[in-house]
């Protein structure tokens, strides 16, 4: 049997000195990426081979009916995003053969003729030999729910020895239009990864957070510091809605009859410019 180039070694230790709760967030959307990359493999190096990555950024994301390509190139930016994901668990990995799974034949070629200068392979989650035994790392990114048996043979068929990293899935964005047989499958099949970082923004005026190892986090905005953020309460599991909803109460969502427009990323001046900055460098 092969030896997997994919190790489970150590991973050191945070020592970072925290002055403020919400030193914790990422200052950018790219430092985001580096610490989802840095987490997951930190799971996978305590033995987790079934992890899910989500950032979710309001224009690009809608907490009802998930992915959102409203403007000309957005599902272009949204696939790049995918490659800063899997170029930053390279980093983090280490040397291996790094798999990304897209939802279908045409997205798959298209990337393939597109980013020929990527040290990654890259497949449709429909092909029958999407994941085979050269490989040492699978992302799949973006699944959907037309996607979700593929991504069930294939996390079944896949060995323990592969880690499989679900990337933003639109599984569990909402349940418009689907049926209460697939609400259940999606539910089953998602309770079988560990969510090693998530960003969530809620309304304009909080987040949800977690980092592996750490808890879930809830932060408000800290009305006393512009750009800054408190944190309101901690849960050893995901936050359901009625948490956030004692949470936050009321106030929030009559403030001005809008939706959030960027959560932490809309935060300090020097996180939102270097926000847009990396939103351009996707569009060339």
């Amino acid at each position: 049997m092969r030896t997997k180039r994919f190790s489970r070694g150590c991973h050191a230790a945070q020592t970072d000195v925290i002055s403020r709760s919400d030193d914790v967030l990422p200052n950018s959307f790219l430092e985001a990426l580096e610490h989802a990359a840095q987490s997951t493999k930190a799971a996978i190096d305590s033995g987790a081979d079934r992890c899910l990555v989500e950032i979710l950024l309001l224009g690009l994301w809608d907490p009802s009916s998930g992915n959102l390509f409203a403007e000309e190139g957005d599902q272009q930016r949204f696939w790049k995003i995918t490659r800063k994901f899997i170029e930053q668990m390279a980093i983090a990995s280490g040397p291996g053969r790094i798999k990304a799974l897209y939802p279908d034949m045409g997205v798959a070629a298209m990337l393939r003729n597109q980013w020929t200068d990527r040290d990654f392979e890259i497949a449709a989650i429909s092909e029958r030999s999407a994941v085979v035994e050269e490989d040492d790392l699978v992302v799949i990114a973006a699944v959907d729910p037309q996607g979700l048996n593929e991504a069930k043979r294939i996390t079944a068929e896949a060995s323990s020895s592969v880690p499989i990293i679900l990337f933003n899935p639109r599984l569990a964005s909402g349940d418009v239009g689907l049926g209460l047989n697939v609400r259940r499958m999606r539910n089953e099949f998602l309770s079988t990864f560990q969510i090693t970082y998530s960003l969530r923004p809620v309304e304009d005026s909080g987040s949800v957070f977690r980092r592996f190892p750490g808890k879930w986090q809830v932060f408000k905005e800290d009305v006393s510091s512009p750009g800054r953020y408190v944190l309101a309460s901690e849960f050893s599991n995901q936050p359901t809605g009625d948490d956030l909803d004692q949470i936050f109460g009321s106030e929030d969502n009559q403030a001005d009859g809008q939706t959030g427009q960027g959560g932490v990323f809309d935060g300090t001046k020097s996180a939102v410019n270097g926000f847009v900055r990396f939103l351009n460098s996707l569009s060339k």
